[in-house]
């Protein structure tokens, strides 16, 4: 996406410009904004899509640092992480899933200069230069294939330069962030340019851990590097390479402990101490969980231009590799069990695409995609379970308390049951994954007149996958304990119960779509699109059996009717949207306490309305305003996971979730953004004020009533000054300090626990979003 300059005029100061805030002496008219979610550089208002756009300038404005800065400027768009980097997730208009399924596959497909990736918290924060971030709302399939049934995410970065640039920039937080910044970029020889860029971030720990280590710091690194060589004015290719590395204490979640699970604590060994809040950030874990790993990305794009046409090849390889250890699976100050993740994937795809110079009243575009995916979960060499010191007292204490229920005879009190299980019994899984996939497309646009375009897109996909699943525990002489059978490895990784099977799927999805254009600055468009996303395998370890592993493939259709217009002689631009979405087969995940649950939701429905608006109020001040009205609904889900005390509605054990709406479905989200800026001293004072409201969601994907959590406000802030070489702000994020929880789960042992105890209430685990940061920016370029 570029930015092109339009005819400048001035206008005199308002009185109210020096009380708001932030960004550059505005042009008369907004500038036009081009956009690629339809393959080619076309002119965002009249692109019959949905899609918000960011530029490089409200990137820089907003002091963009990853993809939640993009989350908090398009209402559409949430962004959701919790244990590891690996578990981040998007979705856009509600539609997405958990990230802690390694398997399986996002609805928002994340694309990095053109390219697929396959794990949607790899890359982003290790950005230095990103030009532009699309967000293309509703399903995609037609032009971008694969896992965009919800949408895309598309983030450009700032290739090689024709001329010497240099920019250097450091960032210091009130959460300890130390973060440096850095690129250089400029020519080679006469036909090739090239840029190195490189960033550096750390930050305290942001929760609190009275018997342990803390939790969620950061510390990262990544470099990347790019070649641009322009071998003729038609041939040119552009090569992409970049690694990054994470060694951090991961986010963990805070527990809120049932009263039967603060006893078995207590009368294990274990204390109890702090509040008993999910939300303080304030935790009582005996050890620390972290996570390590690095990746590795390449892309390779040549494009060439012909007579009347266009060749572009877009050539991809990604990898990772990262082990996520949870040392206290159990989360109190007892030592139970310690968690050795360690994920590996790969991938590589392709993309040839042939399209015409868009010059004339009838414009074709045809292409052909491969992706082949290989993932490995596990590690032959680490336990991925093994019991650890308290397991044998805290099995005991679950005993006794089974005793003072009536549940079991008193006779046993004076005996010691290790009914969790002894020190040193050890669960292991291997867990891989084959994925390929192949699609053809084309697109044909015609304008009719000069009032009138049509446009028609269809798609072919087909994808295989293998999936197998091995699990093996070694236990003590004990076994899993009977008659109870309550060991907690034989309910992690049951020995023998494995998993071999492939499947292949296909479908043709499309798009037809209508533009009709009232004037230059008024377009009013209509579409109808498919989506497909291929089903696949609950690649799990635990006791799912093999008929509950697989699940359908998704289908989605979309209809859509919107306007896009620029008035006030283009001081003023409004885009809005209203749809109608209909997921067959949405492939919904939930957390169950020690194991995912995957499978079909019959039906969902979304229906909703998205503004986009900016308007140049003075010409110092802009100011943006964006709101998604967005109702998502299971219009039929007979196979849910029931909230803890719910009654199952079938013999399964699942519940009826019909009705409801979904998980973190936000129904309204608005925010607006006010820049300002003005010349002083040889440079600009600059400020922007971003608000962002969140109405009422429930957290928790079984939607337990307790979990409603309340409608939030979030306010940042940014005020600095700054000259063609010298940037300087201060900047407060989340500047209210307001305490947001965004997702709620079962704890990982206690729930399970609490149900085998009879419990009246669950105990369960919070993750909030980080507190009020305040800091400064000092950035130089050159």
């Amino acid at each position: 996406m570029k930015i092109n300059k339009k005819k400048k005029q001035n206008f005199c100061a308002s009185a109210i410009a020096a009380a708001v805030f932030s960004t550059p002496l505005y042009a008369a008219q907004l500038e036009e904004v081009i956009v690629t979610a339809q393959k080619r550089q076309e002119d965002m208002q009249t692109v019959p899509v949905s899609v918000s756009a960011i530029t490089a300038d409200q990137l820089t404005d907003m002091g963009f640092n990853d993809i939640g800065d993009i989350a908090a400027q398009v209402p559409s768009l949430i962004v959701l992480t919790n244990i590891s980097p690996l578990a981040t997730t998007f979705r856009i208009r509600n539609i997405g899933n958990a990230g802690n399924i390694p398997n399986f596959e996002p609805a928002t497909g994340l694309f990095i200069d053109g390219a697929f990736r396959a794990r949607s918290g790899i890359g982003i924060g290790d950005l230095v230069d990103v030009s532009s971030v699309e967000v293309l709302k509703g399903p995609q399939s037609t032009l971008h294939g694969k896992n965009v049934t919800a949408g895309v995410i598309s983030v450009q970065t700032q290739g090689p330069t024709e001329q010497l640039e240099a920019m250097f920039e450091v960032n210091l937080g009130s959460d300890e962030l130390r973060q440096v910044k850095s690129y250089v970029s400029g020519p080679l020889n006469d036909w090739l340019s090239g840029r190195l860029s490189f960033v550096d971030s750390r930050r305290g720990e942001l929760i609190d851990n009275v018997a342990g280590p803390g939790a969620d710091d950061l510390n990262s690194y990544a470099v990347r590097g790019q070649l641009r060589a322009d071998f003729s004015d038609a041939l040119s290719a552009r090569l992409i390479m970049g690694y990054a590395e994470k060694d951090m204490n991961t986010l963990t979640g805070d527990v809120f402990l049932s009263e039967a699970s603060q006893r078995i604590v207590r009368n294990a060994g274990g204390s109890v101490t702090i509040p008993n809040d999910p939300s303080d950030r304030l935790i009582e874990y005996a050890d620390e969980s972290f996570y390590k790993g690095d990746s590795n990305d390449i892309i390779l794009n040549i494009s060439y231009l012909g007579d009347g046409y266009s060749l572009t090849s877009i050539s991809s390889y990604d990898d990772y590799d990262g082990l996520n250890y949870v040392g206290d699976v159990e989360q109190s100050s007892l030592k139970v069990a310690d968690f050795n993740d360690r994920q590996r994937g790969s991938s590589y795809s392709q993309e040839f695409r042939i399209a015409s110079d868009g010059g004339n009243d009838f414009n074709w575009l045809f292409g052909g995609y491969y992706f082949s995916n290989e993932f490995i979960r596990g590690d032959k060499s680490l336990p991925e379970f093994i019991a650890t010191e308290d397991v044998e007292a805290y099995g005991d204490a679950i005993v006794d308390e089974l005793i003072s229920r009536g549940a079991l005879p008193l006779n046993l009190l004076p005996l010691v049951i290790p009914a969790f299980g002894v020190e040193g019994d050890r669960g292991d899984y291997y867990i891989t994954q084959d994925t390929s996939n192949i699609g053809v497309f084309a697109k044909f646009d015609y304008e009719f007149n000069e009032k009138w375009k049509g446009a028609v897109g269809i798609r072919y996909s087909y994808e295989d996958k293998h999936g197998v699943v091995t699990q093996t525990t070694q236990l003590s002489p004990l076994g899993c304990v009977p008659p109870l059978n309550t060991n907690l490895l034989c309910q992690v990784t049951p020995d023998g119960n494995d998993f071999d099977q492939k499947d292949a799927f296909e479908a043709v999805t499309g798009s037809l779509s209508a533009s009709y254009f009232l004037s230059s600055d008024t377009m009013f468009y209509g579409s109808l699109s498919s989506g497909f996303k291929s089903g696949g395998f609950s690649l799990q370890n635990g006791t799912s059996t093999d008929e509950l592993r697989p699940f359908d493939e998704e289908n989605v259709i979309n209809v859509e009717l919107g306007a896009k217009t620029e008035f006030l002689d283009r001081r003023a631009r409004v885009n809005a949207s209203i749809f109608h979405t209909e997921y067959k087969d949405f492939q919904n995940a939930s957390y169950a306490g020690l194991v995912f649950i995957v499978n079909n939701a019959e039906l969902v429905t979304v229906d909703g309305i998205e503004i986009d608006s900016t308007m140049i109020l003075t010409e110092n001040m802009m100011a943006t305003f964006n709101l998604a009205y967005i109702d998502t609904l299971y219009d039929k889900y007979t196979g849910g996971q029931c909230f803890y005390g719910r009654s199952p509605d079938n013999d399964a054990g699942q519940c009826d979730l019909s009705g409801e709406g979904l998980p973190s479905g936000t129904k309204f989200k608005a925010n607006i953004a006010l820049n300002w800026r003005r010349p002083f001293s040889g440079g600009d004072l600059y400020s922007r004020l971003d608000h962002v409201y969140s109405s009422s969601a429930n957290a928790s994907s079984s939607l337990d009533p307790q979990f409603d959590m309340p409608a939030s406000n979030v306010t940042n802030l940014r005020v600095g000054w700054r000259n063609d070489s010298v940037d300087f702000a201060i900047w407060g994020k989340n500047i209210t300090d307001e305490v947001i929880i965004n997702q709620v789960a079962p704890a990982n042992i206690h729930t399970v626990v609490d149900e085998r105890v009879g419990s009246p209430e669950g105990s369960y685990q919070a993750f909030t979003l980080p507190q009020r940061t305040v800091g400064i920016t000092a950035r130089y370029t050159y």
